[in-house]
């Protein structure tokens, strides 16, 4: 995926009727008459909204150009007043030069009825970093999957299906780019049957491109100074049929929904499915025997750090895009301590990887400062001995709060699941006794280490780890800190008196199968001799006043989570058998789900993983590129396994 730069700028410039002007392309993004009318004519009438939305429980727009947001606000207010019950708005905008929030905001402020969408859309829109941005709207039923990047890079990168298309940006003429073959070609494979779409163009090319892909064409004249567009529907019938383009009704594309769905942990990872599911109307069953918090998820706070990758991933980008995420989400709440991170650089190597890590536009790292040791001193409030960089979108959760508030309502039952059995009906969800606890269409795995006792998930190589954070009472000296401090450890600011230190990590064949949740005094000392040394001081030595938490986290081998579904293990190794004879096939699966191995940055990954898991069970359109979406699919385990030659052996 291309970076954007500096140079990925539209040349934005201010007509002195305060018309926004792209210099780059040298047309303005609307005209100074009306172009909230031209907007309503084009693209709303022109996809027969809100008609088209009425009785649906949800619908998806998709716009080329996604510029100041002009359409997307006309979009939101006539949903705002036609939305139907419980319906829900999917808008896909796509854009390669991406404007400030304020400057969309200023543009849009020469319409009064617009400026309640503008305002919420000026205070949600993100930093113009590549890739998708998920952002909701919760009181309207909308979310706004922004995508910020060449066009036909985004439009490859999708996954989901599209019922009406805004086509917008600057003339074929001024920007062929955005109207090329292969980007009409990509926005037609992502329209459903019987979608439509509007185009800002009557170009020869642009109606040939459609028709030749099965859509239905009608112009759309302009008048008084509007322009010309043409309007489409992807053909349901028979081609040739000859009825005007209005009484070609599309077909009623309902959600995909189970509304029994059972979530097995009541940490981070269960909390966040139950918000997502929440945002579609959607209301589930825990199920924990320890509780809310009772596992990993549990301590006094949780920091959110970025990772720090210093080359271009599938893995580096899912992380860079799930950090975004939960720094997003979490800031809309009292829970949220946003005390900012310095990352330590404690050598040349480390120093090295952040620099590589600052030269990828979507990394966290981009838009942070190095600091040399003077400055990062300065910056922490402590004196240091090494530079490092200042992440001050970082912070940290106050983790009861946050999942009182995000588990909100939900009913819980307080019992173990120790397994689960298909039936023609869903699931059956027995305790230990043997006892039938629940039943459900949809049952997620969610519960940390847990999710390793059932049969359904046992080829699935998930390890335990067990990890120890110190709370330390502060000192005259830890006071002055003004931030979180990250090296191969971390430390935090001051909060209730306290610093929370850590934190140990061992994989359970170093530990035996001591279970224990117990506090070690030797875990103690070892968080403090981790510390640096220009950072020992700050603290007493390990003694009665330090207090901590000790409990089990899942890690994978690969170390990137488990999101996705899980199929039945003999089905897949009968599928991958009939792979090798008969080529490529899909494995059974979707309503039994996992949400899982999040090591130690679960609550930066567990957001964002909630939202896809959550799109895939539901038919949405992903919250993040198709790539990274299936970067975390357990399958990937079994897929390694097929080409070693040992997928028998690995499924069992």
């Amino acid at each position: 995926m291309t970076d954007l730069s500096g140079s990925m700028s539209a040349g934005l410039a201010w007509r002195a009727d305060n018309t926004p002007f792209s210099e780059r392309f040298g047309e303005v993004y609307f005209p100074a008459e009306d172009g909230l009318a031209e907007a309503r004519r084009v693209f709303l009438q022109g996809n027969g909204l809100p008609a088209a939305w009425a009785g649906r429980s949800d619908f998806t727009i998709g716009e080329t150009g996604f510029g100041t947001g002009l359409n997307f606000c006309a979009a939101v207010q006539a949903w705002q007043e036609t939305r139907p019950s419980g319906g829900l708005l999917h808008y896909i905008g796509i854009e390669g030069f991406p404007l400030s929030a304020d400057d969309c905001f200023r543009a849009l402020s020469r319409w009064p009825e617009l400026i309640p969408v503008a305002t919420e859309l000026r205070d949600k829109y993100p930093a113009p970093v590549p890739g998708l941005h998920r952002i909701h709207f919760d009181d309207w039923g909308v979310i706004l999957t922004l995508a910020i990047g060449e066009v036909g890079e985004m439009l490859a990168a999708l996954h989901g299906q599209v019922d009406a298309w805004f086509l917008d940006g600057f003339t074929p003429r001024e920007n062929p780019e955005m109207w090329s073959d292969p980007v009409l070609a990509a926005a037609g494979r992502l329209t459903n049957q019987g979608g439509s779409l509007a185009a800002a163009t009557a170009s020869g090319a642009v109606r040939s491109s459609f028709a030749a892909q099965g859509f239905a064409l009608a112009e759309m004249p302009g008048s008084g100074g509007a322009r010309e567009g043409v309007v489409a529907r992807k053909l349901t019938e028979v081609p040739g049929d000859r009825r005007p383009l209005s009484a070609r009704a599309a077909p009623t594309r309902e959600r995909s929904r189970k509304d029994r769905v059972a979530i097995i942990g009541g940490g981070i990872a269960g909390a966040s499915l139950i918000r997502a599911l929440r945002r579609r109307g959607m209301e589930s069953v825990l199920y924990d025997g320890a509780g809310t918090g009772g596992g990993a998820s549990g301590n006094a706070y949780a920091l959110v750090t970025p990772r720090m990758d210093a080359g271009d991933s599938t893995t580096a980008r899912f992380f860079a895009a799930a950090y975004r995420y939960a720094v997003a989400q979490y800031g809309e709440g009292s829970w949220w301590d946003p005390c900012g991170l310095l990352q330590m650089l404690e050598d040349e190597a480390a120093l090295d990887r952040a620099t590589k890590a600052q030269g990828f536009a979507w990394h966290p790292a981009a838009g942070c400062q190095l600091l040399d040791r003077a400055q990062a001193s300065l910056r922490a409030g402590v004196e240091l001995d090494c530079p490092g960089l200042f992440y001050e979108s970082a912070g940290q959760v106050h983790t009861a709060n946050l999942l009182h508030d995000w588990i909100g309502p939900t009913r819980i039952v307080g019992t173990n699941i120790d397994h689960i059995v298909r039936t023609d009906r869903g699931y059956i969800l027995l305790d230990p006794d043997e006892d039938v606890a629940g039943e459900a269409d949809v049952v997620i795995f969610a519960a940390g280490d847990g999710n390793r006792r059932f049969a359904d998930t046992r080829w699935v190589p998930i390890a335990p780890v067990r990890g120890q954070v110190s709370e330390v009472p502060a000192t005259d000296a830890s006071k002055a800190l003004k931030c979180a401090l990250s090296w191969n450890g971390y430390l935090s600011p001051v909060r209730d008196g306290r610093h929370m230190l850590g934190a140990t990590h061992d994989r359970i064949n170093k530990i035996g199968n001591d279970w224990d949740r117990a506090v070690i005094d030797a875990d103690h000392r070892f968080n403090h001799a981790n510390m640096p040394d220009c950072l020992a001081h700050l603290v007493v030595k390990p003694n009665d006043s330090w207090s901590g938490r000790a409990r089990l986290r899942s890690v994978t081998p690969d170390h990137v989570p488990l999101f996705g579904t899980v199929p039945d293990a003999a089905a897949m190794a009968d599928a991958f058998l009939r792979r090798i004879r008969w080529g490529p096939v899909t494995f059974p699966g979707g309503d039994l789900l996992i949400l899982g191995g999040l090591g130690s940055r679960g609550f930066v990954t567990a957001p964002l993983a909630a939202e896809l898991l959550v799109a895939r069970l539901l038919g949405e359109v992903w919250p993040m590129e198709e790539a990274l979406g299936i970067s975390g699919d357990p399958v990937r385990f079994a897929e390694r396994a097929y080409r070693h030659g040992r997928v028998e052996e690995f499924l069992g």
